[in-house]
């Protein structure tokens, strides 16, 4: 429901500003939890660590319902804060499971049926914002009534939340437990966090990690800034519906057994770097067109200048679930216990979530010209490709399946070196 509200573009509101803002200390707040996510998520574990987060999920809807029927913006911000605490806890549970519980040669189909579960969310909501403003041709905000049906959806977390398993109960279709070292005390956790931070790939991870949703805010603005309200809400139905067979695909081809694991990492970063090349070269050339004027680009009224503003905007949005998932599966090579993978977890979406808080915040002045933005966009992506080829470099073709971060070595560098021959 929450990502189906941001691919309104602006929280669905009648300007950008008020909700990039909103949306950035959102983030902010979840990179204060996530760089600790692998402690927290050790000692809470991975279901309390969910049942946590859904407390606070109708918070999303609800502060934008009051601030669009009633103006009330301080309860817009608050909500995003306080969800963004809670949320940071669910970013790294949902990430440590996706790297630990499945099978090595599985792990590619487990991470496209997650993000299309993410994504069946954002059909749904995208159905229920077609539906309720398919009428309205003309800028500005969505009818509020449609944020009350997203809440009611938000309600619901907590039940399934209780219903998970927690890890120790867990068994793969082959019947096998998840590697799960022992439990270590606080301090002993916060030193071998310190550790993993010293790792090589902790720190190649960092820029691309930072780049993979920083879009959201750059494209978000785009949208609301460009687009009817209706060509909104067709989009936020659209894109999750394209992405959805477009990640299952991409995870069996992440699980293809006829090519090394080095080999399939370099196909899968070709797959979606290739295309976000292009499209932002071809969203430089729509930002020329049309600058900061705010249009109405409308699918019935002017379907052919509506297309090519869009299409690149599709693309970069659903290629960037691809990006997620090359990078979570290549974060999966290198350990599969849990307290490790939490670690990995925690600091992966604390850089992640730490370039959503930028993109969200250099979009939320309204005097600023937006195309800045869009420049840093281009700039994190061009360096992000050189992180993500030495990264790729050291992918093993076998991962350890003990706790690195307390049994292995710690002289930054040689670290997953000795990792992999310990593997071996």
């Amino acid at each position: 429901m929450s990502d189906a509200i941001s691919s309104l573009g602006g929280g669905g509101l009648s300007t950008p500003f008020l909700a990039n803002l909103a949306t950035s200390l959102n983030y902010a707040a979840g990179v204060l939890v996530t760089l600790f996510g692998g402690p927290l998520i050790n000692k809470f574990g991975i279901k309390w660590s969910c049942i946590i987060a859904a407390f606070a999920m109708p918070l999303a809807g609800s502060g934008y319902y009051v601030n669009a029927r009633d103006k009330v913006d301080w309860y817009l911000l608050f909500s995003r804060i306080v969800g963004g605490f809670c949320s940071g806890f669910l970013y790294v549970a949902e990430t440590t499971a996706m790297l630990s519980y499945p099978n090595q040669n599985d792990r590619g189909l487990f991470l496209g049926i997650w993000s299309a579960m993410r994504n069946s969310g954002s059909i749904l909501g995208g159905a229920i914002n077609f539906s309720t403003n398919y009428a309205t041709s003309s800028a500005g905000g969505i009818a509020w009534s449609t944020y009350l049906i997203f809440i009611g959806f938000e309600c619901t977390g907590v039940i399934w939340a209780f219903m998970l398993s927690s890890t120790r109960k867990v068994r793969r279709s082959d019947g096998s437990k998840i590697a799960m070292s022992a439990d270590i005390s606080w301090g002993a956790e916060i030193i071998a966090l310190l550790r993993h931070i010293q790792r090589k790939k902790t720190w190649l991870i960092f820029i691309p990690a930072f780049y993979s949703f920083f879009y959201g805010g750059t494209l978000g603005t785009y949208l609301s800034l460009h687009f009817s309200v209706r060509a909104r809400a067709l989009s936020s139905l659209i894109t999750p519906t394209i992405t959805v067979p477009m990640v299952m695909v991409y995870g069996r081809l992440l699980d293809m057994k006829r090519w090394s694991q080095s080999r399939r990492a370099w196909m899968a970063f070709a797959i979606w770097v290739i295309p976000q090349i292009g499209c932002f070269i071809w969203i430089g050339i729509e930002y020329s067109k049309y600058g900061i004027t705010k249009t109405a680009l409308d699918y019935r009224i002017q379907p052919r200048q509506w297309a090519e503003a869009y299409l690149p905007y599709l693309f970069i949005f659903t290629t960037g679930y691809l990006c997620q998932l090359s990078l979570y599966w290549i974060l999966g090579t290198f350990s599969t216990d849990v307290k490790s993978a939490a670690r990995t977890g925690g600091l992966f979406r604390a850089f992640e979530t730490l370039g959503q808080t930028v993109s969200y915040a250099i979009n939320s002045n309204s005097g600023a010209d937006p195309r800045n933005a869009f420049y840093v966009n281009c700039a994190i992506l061009i360096l992000a490709i050189p992180c993500m080829v030495l990264l790729i470099l050291m992918v093993p073709e076998a991962p350890a399946s003990h706790d690195i971060d307390v049994d292995g070595p710690v002289i930054v560098g040689v670290t997953e070196k000795a990792d992999q021959e310990q593997t071996i």
